[in-house]
């Protein structure tokens, strides 16, 4: 006799967020077995809608919406409890709650918590767990981090961690949110391997992409949202093709308006014929005693721009920590930044820091997701995580002039926790922006971007440069190195190799 699959069904579910409308009306039953692909721009809801059916969040209560649980021919039921361990979730909302929450543990810690749909492993593990440990170690060739702490991790690292910790259970549904941007190729194949078994052994996978992602083999379905709506269904193959050609000929629903031009001269861009901005020498830094950059000379002067290569976790992310004061060079080797302290001479790291623009994944994870998106912005004048002096209005003025100039100014009012990975990268471009640095430190700071937010955020990048300020990238894909780029450099294994031709 067939057994009918495990399946979520919603019906005419609403979330409400913030006071704004996440979902509208979503009605869409997903069983086990079934691999789907959810498009959309950033803020559609693909976000909110893997939440939604997963059990983290709750339809509004307004006597229409439903969200049921169903196994075989049963009555089913609206709660998730006891099944989230089954529930597998990779998204950009759990990876910063991971870098934030679980710093100091290492790997294997993360990953046994997962079947116990916990943050912390509360006693020791079991034998099967262990075993399971072990197995999906293997299944992605990171036994090697198994004891290496979070906070030592880089990026893809932590994202591979965490598919490791949602296949450890076992998962029924397999919910990936955005999970292969900002992966190597190396990585990306690895994964795709990983969700390929998962699917075959009966999971549900749900891969949310706003470019299309690659999926497991079989037949597999398509859902488009817009403005939290669901506007198309069907296969997933014709719905990626009308996707992509009703992104081709206009800008998508809810994405990034037209942004103003820049003044032609950045106000505190440094003299090119000044001193160099910063310059590391013989520089190695250790992170749990791990090394992970080796012997770094590298000089950056005003309007050498540069891009930083490299596969995950060959120390990018580190390079630019070490530039920023963040990370400092082990003994014997020295990091100055001469052109960030003139005229004034300063020497305290935190006056520096205030002439340094940041975006990165780690910055990201530093707040707390109940912050205001206005405020967050503002905390980029004085460098800061949060506000600790009331803004001038002068300051919120200036906030909100780049809140607009990145198409995210309706977002003011909205916590971060209310946002999609796209929206929220957008708001730190403005917070890196305005405070008018002399210096950018990009850490993919295109990653999670859609097509129209992309185009932006690499016009004002550009923009900026010509201006005047300096740009310094860390990226994995050439494709998002900007025009006025005029130097890359590649690091692999801890080095920086000979200049590459950009």
């Amino acid at each position: 006799m067939h057994e009918t699959p495990f399946r979520i069904t919603l019906e005419h579910a609403s979330v409400t967020l913030g006071g704004k409308p996440a979902l509208s009306d979503i009605s869409v039953t997903i069983a086990q077995g079934e691999t789907w692909l959810v498009l959309g721009s950033n803020g559609s809801g693909k976000s909110t809608l893997l939440r939604l059916l997963r059990g983290d969040i709750w339809p509004d209560d307004d006597g229409r919406g439903a969200r049921l649980y169903q196994s075989g021919d049963g009555p089913g039921r609206a709660s998730p409890i006891g099944l989230r361990p089954r529930f597998g979730m990779v998204s950009p909302e759990v990876q910063r709650a991971t870098k934030r929450l679980c710093g100091h543990l290492p790997a294997r810690t993360v990953i046994l918590a997962g079947p116990r749909d916990a943050v912390y492993v509360q006693g020791r593990p079991s034998r099967a767990e262990l075993g399971m440990l072990d197995t999906v170690l293997d299944r992605l060739g990171i036994a090697a981090l198994a004891d290496t702490k979070v906070e030592a991790l880089s990026n893809g690292q932590i994202r591979a961690v965490l598919l490791a910790r949602a296949l450890a259970g076992k998962p029924l549904f397999l919910f990936l949110d955005e999970f292969l941007d900002g992966l190597d190729d190396a990585a990306r194949a690895t994964a795709d391997r990983a969700v390929a078994e998962a699917s075959g052994f009966g999971a549900a996978v749900l891969v949310t992409s706003h470019l299309g992602a690659p999926l497991p083999p079989g037949p597999a379905k398509g859902l488009t949202l817009a403005g939290g709506r669901i506007i198309d269904t069907g296969p997933a193959a014709s719905v990626l093709a009308r996707y992509r050609e009703a992104a081709a000929s206009g800008p998508a629903v809810g994405s990034a308006a037209p942004a103003p031009r820049l003044a032609e001269a950045w106000p505190d861009a440094p003299d090119p014929q000044g001193p160099p901005l910063v310059v590391l020498e013989h520089a190695s830094v250790f992170l749990e005693r791990r090394e992970i950059l080796r012997d770094i000379n590298l000089t950056v002067r005003p309007g050498g721009h540069m891009a930083i290569i490299g596969a995950n976790g060959a120390g990018k992310s580190t390079l630019l920590k070490l530039v920023a004061g963040e990370h400092h060079p082990a003994l014997g080797g020295r990091a100055v930044r001469p052109g960030l302290a003139a005229p004034e001479g300063l020497t305290d790291l935190r006056d520096i820091r205030r002439r340094i623009g940041m975006v990165s994944f780690e910055l990201e994870a530093d707040y707390d997701k109940e912050l205001p998106a206005l405020e967050l912005v503002l905390s980029g004048i004085a460098a800061t995580v949060g506000l600790y002096a009331e803004p001038s209005a002068r300051d919120v003025a200036e906030a909100r002039r780049w809140l607009e100039f990145f198409g995210v100014a309706d977002l003011a009012g909205r916590r971060l926790g209310q946002l999609s990975a796209g929206q929220t990268r957008r708001l730190f471009l403005a917070r890196a922006m305005v405070g008018q640095p002399r210096l950018l430190l990009l850490d993919e700071p295109f990653s999670g971007l859609d097509a129209a937010s992309r185009r932006l955020a690499m016009a004002a990048v550009s923009a900026a440069a010509r201006s005047g300020v300096t740009v310094l990238t860390a990226v994995h894909r050439r494709g998002d190195v900007i025009p006025e780029i005029q130097t890359v450099l590649r690091v692999a294994k801890g080095r920086l190799e000979p200049e590459v031709p950009a």
